[in-house]
C-alpha cells in the first residue's frame, strides 16, 4: 500500500496564504485531486485556515482559469461508487489538475456535495495525514487588541500572540495555575462579536524594572460561537510567526 503524504499544517497554511496555485500545492506535497481537497478540509476542521479564506482564494483562481466540467450522470455515479482518482482520470482523460477543477465545479454547481464526494471508505477519503494538527499555528497581532478579566473590566491588557489553543497577554496580573474568565472586546471589528473564554495560566513573568506582567494561558472553555469569532479575529488582525 502506498504511504499517504504527511503534510505539516503550518507549512501548508503559509503556502496557501502566499498565493500558491493548486498545481503548485499538488506538486509540492505530492497530492492528487482528492488529496488536495482532503488537505483543505482538514485544515478547516482544525481551524488552521477559514473556509472564507479558501472561498476567496477559489474566486481568485477561477478568474484566471477556464473550467469546463464534464457534464453527465456517469461521472457522478462513478464518484459515488468510490472510483479512485486514477480510474476517473483514465476513464475521462483528465489530468490531476483537470480532475481537481472538475470536482470543484461539480461541487460549486451543486451537482454533487462534499459529503457525497467523501462518502467513500476511510482509506479512500483520508488521503493525507496533516502533521502538527495539535500544534496550532502561532499568530502575532498587527494591531493592538485589548483583553480584560471579566470581573475587573477596568484593568486592560493586550494580546501579544494567539493560537486556537492558547493566548499570550501583556498587562494581565495573574499567577500560574489560576483560571480566569477573559474578554476580548472587538469594537474595532464590527463584523466580529465580543469573545469570552475561560483560560488557565500556564506561565507568568513580571518585569523587574517596569513591573509589567506577561502571561500565557491555555484556553479551557469557549463556546462554538466565540471560537468562530476567534478564528475571524485571527484572520483579519494577525500574521503568522
Amino acid at each position: 500500500m502506498t504511504e499517504k503524504p504527511r503534510i505539516n499544517a503550518r507549512d501548508a497554511v503559509i503556502d496557501i496564504r502566499s498565493g500558491a496555485s493548486d498545481a503548485e500545492l499538488m506538486e509540492k506535497y505530492g497530492l492528487c485531486a482528492k488529496g488536495l481537497q482532503s488537505l483543505f478540509r482538514k485544515l478547516i476542521e482544525v481551524r488552521a485556515i477559514t473556509r472564507e479564506e479558501l472561498d476567496r482564494r477559489r474566486t481568485t483562481l477561477h478568474k484566471t482559469a477556464h473550467v469546463t466540467p464534464i457534464v453527465g450522470t456517469d461521472l457522478t455515479k462513478d464518484i459515488r461508487a468510490g472510483m479512485s482518482d486514477a480510474e476517473l482520470m483514465q476513464k475521462y482523460g483528465l489530468s490531476s489538475e483537470g480532475l481537481r477543477f472538475t470536482l470543484q465545479a461539480l461541487i460549486d454547481t451543486q451537482v454533487i456535495s462534499l459529503d457525497e464526494l467523501y462518502n467513500t471508505t476511510p482509506s479512500q477519503a483520508d488521503t493525507v495525514f496533516v502533521n502538527n494538527m495539535r500544534e496550532s499555528p502561532r499568530y502575532f497581532f498587527a494591531v493592538v487588541v485589548e483583553i480584560y478579566e471579566a470581573k475587573r473590566p477596568h484593568l486592560r491588557g493586550n494580546l501579544s500572540n494567539i493560537t486556537e489553543k492558547g493566548i499570550a497577554t501583556e498587562g494581565i496580573e495573574t499567577r500560574e495555575g489560576e483560571t480566569k474568565v477573559l474578554v476580548i472586546p472587538t469594537d474595532r471589528f464590527p463584523e466580529i462579536d465580543r469573545i469570552v473564554l475561560e483560560a488557565e495560566c500556564r506561565w507568568v513573568k513580571q518585569d523587574e524594572n517596569t513591573g509589567e506582567w506577561a502571561a500565557g494561558f491555555e484556553i479551557t472553555k469557549i463556546s462554538d460561537e466565540c471560537l468562530d469569532n476567534l478564528a475571524k479575529l485571527m484572520s483579519v488582525a494577525c500574521f503568522l510567526e
